[in-house]
C-alpha cells in the first residue's frame, strides 16, 4: 500500500501533466494557418496527392493540398499533416511563385517552376481538367478517371523518362 502523501501528489503530477498537454495542442492549434474562403467553390479542390518518379534515385513525395483558380491563374497550399502550410505556389500568367517560410522562388511561369520543383514535366493544364472529371489527353501521360466519383485520379507517364506516377485522392 502507497504512503498517504504518495496518494496526495499522484493527482497533482496527473494535473501538471494534462496542463502541458493541453497546452501543447493549444500550441499546435496557434500553428495552423488561416486560409481565405475559396472565391470559386467550382474552381477549388482539396485532398491529397503523391508523386513518383522513377530516377536515380526514385522520388516519392506526398502532402495534402488546397487548390484554387487555373492553370493561368490560382493558388496551391501545400499542407503538413496537422494543417500548417508548407508551402504556398501562386500563379498569373506571367510568373509563379513558391513561398517556404521566408524563402521564395520565382520562375516565369507555373509549368517551369513546377518543372523546377519536382524534377518533371507535369501537365499543368490537363491537370485542372484531370480534378474537373474531364479525361483531357496529355501527351506522354494517361490518365485513370475510374474512381472520379469517389474522389480518386491516377495519371502515369512513361515518355519522356522518368517515369511519373501521379495519385489524388480529394476531400468529398
Amino acid at each position: 500500500m502507497r504512503p498517504p502523501q504518495e496518494l496526495l501528489q499522484q493527482p497533482a503530477k496527473r494535473l501538471v501533466g494534462l496542463g502541458l498537454g493541453g497546452w501543447g495542442l493549444l500550441v499546435l492549434a496557434g500553428c495552423a494557418t488561416q486560409r481565405p474562403a475559396p472565391t470559386d467553390p467550382a474552381a477549388f479542390w482539396s485532398g491529397r496527392l503523391a508523386l513518383q518518379l522513377q530516377s536515380n534515385p526514385p522520388q516519392n513525395w506526398s502532402t495534402s493540398f488546397e487548390l484554387q483558380g487555373s492553370a493561368a491563374q490560382g493558388q496551391m497550399l501545400l499542407l503538413s499533416p496537422i494543417g500548417t502550410t508548407l508551402a504556398r505556389l501562386s500563379w498569373t500568367p506571367q510568373s509563379a511563385q513558391l513561398e517556404q517560410g521566408q524563402d521564395k522562388t520565382e520562375s516565369t511561369s507555373l509549368q517551369s517552376l513546377s518543372q523546377r520543383l519536382t524534377g518533371t514535366n507535369l501537365p499543368i493544364s490537363a491537370l485542372f481538367e484531370w480534378l474537373a472529371g474531364q479525361a483531357t489527353p496529355a501527351s506522354g501521360w494517361q490518365v485513370d478517371l475510374s474512381a472520379y466519383p469517389q474522389g480518386r485520379l491516377t495519371a502515369k507517364r512513361s515518355t519522356p523518362g522518368p517515369e511519373a506516377v501521379l495519385r489524388i485522392v480529394l476531400d468529398r
